[in-house]
């Protein structure tokens, strides 16, 4: 499956000159947005050095693609994510090594970089700086990044509100951009993606004028190029006091794809959705997580764990039924949407009873060791899920507490009555 790249720069009406840039490699699957930093000098030089040196690393490393595409374990994509995250590095270092010939020890030049790599059904992103990107799919648009920003980081420390943040003074600066060291933290991601899947990127010159709901509506209501000139029209209207920059990409060909692989892509996201476990947890989080779990299938009958047997896997169900068994009696019948075992995430417990497929069903499956990887890549998103599970825990022991005191108080009422020796 081949990609497909709309993409539009323009200068804005308040700049001279246009610092942004943006790279469109279909050969290899790679799209990129990068704005020059208006602050330092030669942002323009910036943002057009760190995409070519991107385009330059990815395409010395189409091996990398290459045994991915044909063989896609963890392994191969674990390399193509290096490979990414090294072209930012190396862009990073690049630009810095410039700026120091360029503009001296006091000079500094910087820029932000977004970049999405696609090969056969994954989809690499990595991220540095205050530029965007979205996934478009399935009507909705979930954003995949979070800025970069001294308001963002307020933000999540609950030092300021979505309100205060709008109007802060302070939100055009950014604490990560490529150049001002010679490297820099990078936020990467790898995913499954849906044939028809959508990704935008932009720059802040669009985003700060342009909403995510006005931005999925414009998609949704024309076709890629027409959206992107839509979306940089708008945002010279409403000011363009910033270089603005719009890539929008998706397969060229998803009529072609496996429809089946499409349906399955869809459903694990729908599903994970509707799990209590996940409730705090964005899209994105979401996506990292589908990325450590294995998908496994069994038959009806099929026993998947037997009461006393050691913990070993965290199960969520997409599709089919579950009976939970103890000496027989059937404690319980789950559905998709539901999920059991999740207590291996945080320690190694015996099975305290047995699971068994009713139908032929499919599962997310996810081991402590996974959770564990989960929790190094978005720490935000192993506190959410422990926080959920904590929550659940105390009801479930609150309502233990009521029902033994219940009992308890029974049992006094009825102490007169019982036979005395």
């Amino acid at each position: 499956m081949s990609v497909q790249v709309w993409a539009i720069s323009d200068t804005g009406r308040a700049r001279k000159a246009n610092e942004d840039a943006y790279l469109v490699a279909p050969d290899l699957g790679l799209v990129a947005v990068a704005d020059g930093m208006g602050g330092f000098q030669r942002g323009d030089v910036a943002s057009e050095l760190a995409c070519r040196v991107l385009r330059e690393v990815v395409a010395a490393g189409v091996d990398h693609l290459a045994a991915f595409r044909a063989e896609p374990t963890e392994a191969h994509r674990d390399a193509v994510l290096d490979l990414l995250e090294d072209g930012v590095q190396q862009a990073c270092r690049q630009v810095h090594e410039t700026s120091l010939s360029l503009t001296g020890e006091g000079g500094r030049m910087g820029t932000t970089l977004d970049a999405v790599l696609v090969v056969g059904t994954t989809a690499f992103l990595v991220h540095v700086g205050d530029g965007r990107v979205f996934l478009s799919r399935g009507g909705e648009l979930h954003p995949l990044t979070e800025d970069h920003t001294m308001v963002q980081q307020q933000l999540n420390e609950g030092l300021i509100d979505e309100a205060q943040a709008r109007t802060a003074r302070n939100k055009n600066v950014i604490t990560r951009a490529l150049g001002v060291f010679a490297s820099v933290l990078v936020d990467s991601l790898a995913f499954e993606i849906d044939p028809r899947d959508r990704f935008v990127l932009c720059t802040d010159g669009l985003h700060r004028y342009i909403g995510k709901r006005e931005l999925g509506f414009v998609l949704g209501q024309a076709g890629p190029e027409q959206a992107a000139r839509q979306l940089v029209d708008a945002a010279n209207e409403r000011g363009g006091r910033d270089n603005i920059t719009v890539a929008i990409a998706g397969l060229a060909s998803p009529e072609a794809a496996d429809r089946v692989a499409d349906d399955r892509t869809r459903e694990r996201m729908d599903v994970l959705r509707q799990v209590d476990l996940f409730q705090s947890c964005t899209y994105r989080q979401l996506l990292e997580f589908t990325q450590q779990a294995r998908e496994f299938e069994a038959r009806p009958g099929q026993e998947l764990f037997e009461d006393g047997a050691p913990g070993e896997d965290f199960y969520v169900i997409v599709s089919g039924r579950v009976s939970i068994e103890k000496q027989g009696t059937v404690l319980a019948e789950l559905g998709p949407g539901h999920y059991f075992g999740e207590l291996v995430l945080v320690d190694r417990p015996v099975r305290s009873a047995t699971a068994r497929a009713l139908t032929e069903a499919r599962f997310l499956v996810m081991g402590r060791a996974g959770f564990q990887r989960v929790i190094r890549q978005d720490g935000a998103l192993g506190t959410a899920v422990l926080w959920q599970m904590l929550r659940k825990l105390a009801q479930h022991l609150r309502s233990t507490n009521e029902r033994l005191v219940h009992e308890t108080i029974t049992l006094e009422e009825l102490e007169p009555d019982l036979p005395r020796s």
